[in-house]
């Protein structure tokens, strides 16, 4: 045994030297000084737990990917200049309060709002789902299809049926998913479809050398494109729960919507991006002339964010939007785990007398955002924040509406991993006919859901308090 302990002892000592040389490299990236504090603390003190951690959990930035337009890629840039170009004809911008909003977006990704394209709502999953199925169907020369989850179930096989079809008779189809996010997904689903034609890949965050331990950020987008014409994007993955099929979710509600005309270049941008991550390849891209004109014209932008960028595209929108916002701020999101400055603004809203309300699910599909929403509910009581908690089975869009014309929706949830750790796709638009159709989905939604009682942390047992406080601690990788 006498020979153990200098083993015993070098290997305490190594783990000590990676731990605070790994301090040293948390202290430099963290994005918080708690963060930096706690990660640091951890791994000189603990490091055997916590360089394991931190490897998983500690990177701020993702790394290999490359943005359009940044001098990383000659093929992406050439692709970002002739969208710019090409969207230049009609661009526009957010008016009133909310101009800030897109003045910054633009600054940010460098792709312009655009007015004239044609907005259609689309409630749930029957109704998403036959709409693309239709534009599937139709399509005449590209099918780009890139979800956060993909089934082998009956939606995901009518969703291979089509492709396959259409890959038939010459349409050139492509298909991303996330490989954490469809782990279920059996290699067979994908092996049939490459057999028919379609190219099949998965976003894998820890495929490039040196990025093993990259595994704690997801490709959360949900996103098909039909001839570059028509795009959908939203909150619905590929899958039967997300029709209401499940006996564990029962009736599933969520929110999607289907665009055509002069914005779909720009929601393009971020397909080639995530397809260029995963295959060092531009797909050949179209920019046809747009047939829609709407009057009067929605104005729209896109908000493709990610870990990738410096500056995330995600939280400047939401918080220009907030803070812009005089007479009503509406939110709905399956989990509400926001970060000090959009958790501060929303409550900042509701003091200066803005309406605020947030939907948010009675039920839970993953436990820590679940408890971690009660942290929260004190600060909310004070400000005057109204919460709901919908009752029939589980909600899951992500729809923001602010004052009379303002609305966001796609993959963007209120919390911590959509602003800082995932790539989201959302549209951001502003126009008074969508944001009534959205006020009507809202109040239905409303009429569903129960107040609640924002006093039931404080007056909950001392278990209770605990448990969610121990899953707020987590919140940065729920």
């Amino acid at each position: 045994m006498s020979f153990l302990n200098p083993l015993i002892a070098s290997i305490s000592l190594a783990l000590e030297i990676v731990g605070i040389l790994l301090a040293m490299r948390a202290i430099l990236i963290a994005r918080t000084p708690q963060s930096a504090i706690a990660w640091s603390c951890g791994l000189v003190v603990l490091p055997i737990v916590a360089i394991p951690l931190f490897l998983i959990f500690g990177e701020s930035r993702f790394a290999g990917y490359t943005l359009a337009g940044r001098k990383g890629s000659q093929k992406l840039d050439e692709a970002f200049h002739s969208i710019v170009r090409h969207l230049d004809g009609y661009q526009a911008d957010f008016t009133g309060e909310f101009r800030e909003a897109s003045k910054m977006a633009n600054n940010l990704s460098r792709i312009p709002a655009t007015s004239g394209s044609k907005i259609d709502l689309l409630i749930d999953g029957n109704e998403t789902f036959q709409s693309i199925f239709a534009a599937i169907d139709a399509a005449k020369e590209s099918i780009w299809v890139q979800f956060f989850i993909i089934h082998d179930d009956r939606i995901g096989r009518e969703l291979a049926d089509r492709l396959v079809a259409a890959a038939r008779r010459g349409v050139e189809c492509r298909v991303m998913f996330d490989q954490v996010g469809s782990k279920s997904l059996p290699p067979s689903w994908s092996a049939r479809l490459r057999q028919e034609g379609v190219l099949v890949q998965s976003f894998v965050t820890n495929r490039q050398f040196g990025r093993r331990f990259q595994i704690n950020f997801r490709n959360h987008r949900k996103l098909v494109i039909v001839d570059a014409l028509v795009a959908f994007l939203g909150g619905l993955n590929v899958g039967d729960e997300y029709l209401g099929r499940s006996r564990r979710f029962g009736p599933w509600r969520d929110t999607h919507i289907r665009i055509e005309g002069p914005c779909v270049p720009g929601f393009q941008l971020s397909f080639l991006e995530d397809w260029n991550y995963i295959t060092g390849e531009v797909p050949p891209f179209r920019l046809p002339k747009p047939a829609v004109e709407t009057t009067p014209s929605p104005v729209v932008f896109p908000i493709a964010s990610g870990p990738a960028e410096s500056w995330s595209i995600c939280p400047a929108v939401y918080l220009s939007i907030i803070n812009s916002a005089t007479r009503r701020l509406w939110i709905a999101s399956p989990y509400f785990v926001p970060g000090s400055p959009l958790f501060f603004a929303i409550c900042h809203a509701a003091i200066r007398g803005v309406d605020v309300r947030i939907i948010l699910p009675q039920m839970a599909d993953h436990l820590l955002p679940w408890l971690s929403s009660f942290t929260y509910y004190p600060k909310l009581r004070e400000a005057g924040v109204k919460l709901w908690r919908y009752q029939p089975g589980f909600m899951h869009q992500k729809v923001l509406l602010a004052d009379d014309d303002i609305a966001i929706v796609g993959s963007i949830n209120v919390d911590y991993r959509s602003f800082m750790l995932n790539f989201e796709l959302s549209a951001a638009v502003q126009d008074k006919n969508f944001a009534d159709q959205l006020e009507t989905m809202f109040l239905a939604d409303f009429d569903r859901s129960a107040p609640e009682d924002l006093r039931k942390f404080e007056d909950g047992d001392l278990f209770f308090r605990l448990k969610c406080r121990a899953a707020a601690l987590m919140s940065p990788e729920q």
